[in-house]
């Protein structure tokens, strides 16, 4: 757990944190004295020598005094040190997680590091502070109470050590049962959550075409999944924990049979024995304060494990020098090579330009790559080989900074804050003027959403925009990136889903977005690049075609077939009958 921990946290941090639990094992081993002093104290008084009586009892006052003092030192500096880590922590997942790559932000890992960042962490600090301190109390404790033990009576300090020994393999034999156990819960458990939500949203399509039974079967196999996993971890937990109190009382009772057997044959007095027996009743509490802890323990190193991982992620290569953008807004792809894993490529030797200025629409089936190669321009992710650049500057060599000052993106996937109307835009330029937020409003169709808005500008969109429709949510995204002012557009022309008056201002919105701006633009609507500068059809992550709309028309290909199969499908009518 501390060597987990010690792998997340700061130099400085880790540092404070050693202090700290030397601090506490100091206090455990000044508490160990104390039963030490309690040999000579109790052998005193029995033999009725009161004065060396009240002289180990003063000792054992002061030691006292020593251990709590000790032990209140200890825990403010846990406190103290907990938050430390803590912060830390979620300093240090701030500061990596900005520098990965736009494209390690799927959802589910989104979703992770909402929970590790907050309630994970905060379980993790009380983890740190309570449960930690307390196993190294014991551990301690029942090492100085042992050493105790071997002075009193060497050969019951052995049996003791045997004894030990047996305890320590079999709390790690039950620490291992424990956490496959808990490994396979927890897998399980994230998969019926997914499943359930998945549910949930379906539920309309389900209805609608009377799947609910065949879904709800198949709810139910992965709820019995579940309550086969919860049975083998309760029954690991149970078996676990019964070896380990077998192993307790085996260890007890070898212990007190050891201290008769010796004192019965006279090498140690009645005294003696029983002095060992209550310092094996000691042992046995601290190791069974390791016990009642372990699940604890063992679900925060699983997420110091977690943020690990993502704190090892690879960040996103920055250049060294000379990080700007080039005047020239040209982009070029040479030979780009890409897969999101190495058994599948999405990009496969794709190579065109896009001159400064100048539209260029990818044209392609679901699946050929289109938006990956838009996001490869954004720097979502690095191309496995080959380069893009800008203004003749491969994009690696620009920092990402400067990047995405320069480009501005409009996607179908808008996410919109859980903030005011006036918040999602000025987020494209924070320094924006009323008037120049006005512009953009009234260039993309915004102005007609605010005017009907109970508070305008001042209107919160809910999270992830869900006051708004999706019309509206387009817009608002048109608006940031008119606002952004970006000489370079990376455009997802969405307007397939939309209704005709949200289609209309989309229109508009593209076309001033494009004016004067180098553009990469995913066409699904065909009818709507007509006057690109150029069409790339890309198919099989290859480009196949390239040319204006007219010279791809003349070359009977498979642009060509696209267009001709959306031009049939604008006069399919419900019911129409030959």
């Amino acid at each position: 757990m501390i060597t987990s921990a010690h792998s997340v946290v700061t130099p400085a941090v880790r540092r404070r944190m050693w202090r700290c639990y030397l601090l506490v094992a100091a206090s455990a081993v000044v508490e160990g004295g104390c039963f030490a002093l309690l040999v000579p104290l109790v052998r005193a008084l029995l033999e009725d020598r009161m004065p060396r009586a009240g002289l180990w009892a003063a000792a054992l006052g002061v030691l006292v005094v020593v251990a709590v003092t000790l032990a209140r030192v200890a825990s403010a500096l846990q406190r103290a040190v907990t938050s430390e880590i803590v912060a830390s922590l979620q300093h240090r997942l701030a500061e990596h997680v900005v520098t990965l790559p736009l494209g390690w932000f799927s959802p589910a890992r989104a979703a992770a590091l909402t929970r590790l960042a907050g309630e994970a962490t905060r379980m993790l600090a009380a983890t740190l502070n309570g449960v930690v301190a307390v196993n190294i109390r014991a551990a301690t404790l029942a090492a100085s109470v042992w050493v105790v033990l071997v002075v009193v009576d060497p050969v019951t300090g052995a049996v003791a050590a045997a004894g030990l020994g047996l305890l320590v393999v079999l709390y790690f034999w039950a620490a291992r049962l424990l956490r496959g156990a808990t490994a396979a819960g927890n897998d399980t458990t994230e998969l019926v959550n997914a499943e359930l939500v998945e549910f949930a949203q379906l539920q309309p399509v389900l209805r609608a075409y009377g799947q609910t039974a065949r879904a709800d079967s198949e709810l139910t196999a992965l709820l019995a999944r579940v309550r086969a996993a919860s049975a083998a971890y309760f029954k690991g937990a149970v078996t676990g924990s019964v070896v380990f109190q077998c192993g307790t009382a085996l260890f007890l009772s070898a212990v007190l049979l050891t201290a008769l057997h010796r004192a019965e044959s006279g090498a140690v007095t009645a005294v003696v024995a029983t002095i060992a027996v209550v310092i094996a009743a000691l042992l046995v509490d601290s190791m069974a304060a390791l016990g009642r802890t372990g699940s604890v323990i063992w679900a925060a190193e699983r997420t110091l494990s977690e943020i690990g991982d993502i704190i090892a992620t690879p960040a996103l290569p920055e250049p060294d020098s000379d990080t700007s953008v080039p005047d020239d807004t040209s982009i070029a792809f040479h030979d780009v090579r890409f897969g999101y894993d190495a058994d599948r490529t999405i990009l496969d030797g794709v190579d065109f330009a896009v001159p400064r200025g100048s539209v260029c629409a990818i044209v392609g089936p679901s699946g050929s790559g289109k938006t990956t190669l838009t996001r490869l321009v954004a720097r979502f992710w690095d191309v496995d080989s080959g380069s893009i650049t800008l203004g003749g500057k491969d994009i690696r060599e620009i920092g990402t900074g400067e990047l995405m000052a320069a480009v501005s993106m409009v996607f179908q996937d808008v996410y919109l804050f859980d903030a005011t109307i006036r918040d999602n835009l000025v987020i494209a330029r924070p320094g924006a003027t009323d008037d120049e937020l006005a512009a953009a409003a009234a260039r993309s169709g915004v102005d007609e959403i605010i005017a009907r808005l109970p508070d305008g500008w001042d209107t919160r969109v809910g999270e992830g925009g869900t006051a708004l429709s999706g019309g509206e949510r387009q817009r608002v995204s048109f608006a940031r990136a008119l606002l952004a002012d970006a000489p370079v557009v990376l455009l997802d022309e969405a307007t397939s889903a939309l209704d005709a008056a949200n289609e209309a201002v989309i229109r508009a919105a593209t076309s001033a977005l494009a004016a004067g701006r180098t553009v990469l633009v995913i066409a699904h609507r065909l009818d709507t690049i007509r006057t690109a500068d150029r069409i790339v059809f890309l198919e099989h992550g290859r480009v196949t075609e390239t040319g204006t709309h007219d010279e791809l028309l003349a070359a009977h290909g498979r642009y060509a077939e696209f267009w001709n199969e959306q031009q049939r499908a604008r006069s399919w009518k419900i019911g129409a009958h030959a």
